[in-house]
């Protein structure tokens, strides 16, 4: 039980981590099409 808390307490950060560099990802992608197209 203490060991699956402690697993989920690392994972989730990451997980958030890995939308959060999609997220910037996605961000950076659309900002260069924006000036491409301008």
């Amino acid at each position: 039980m203490a060991f699956s808390v402690l697993k989920s307490r690392f994972i989730e950060p990451a997980h958030k981590l890995k939308i959060d560099q999609n997220k910037l990802q996605n961000c950076r992608s659309n900002i260069l099409n924006l000036v491409n197209v301008l």
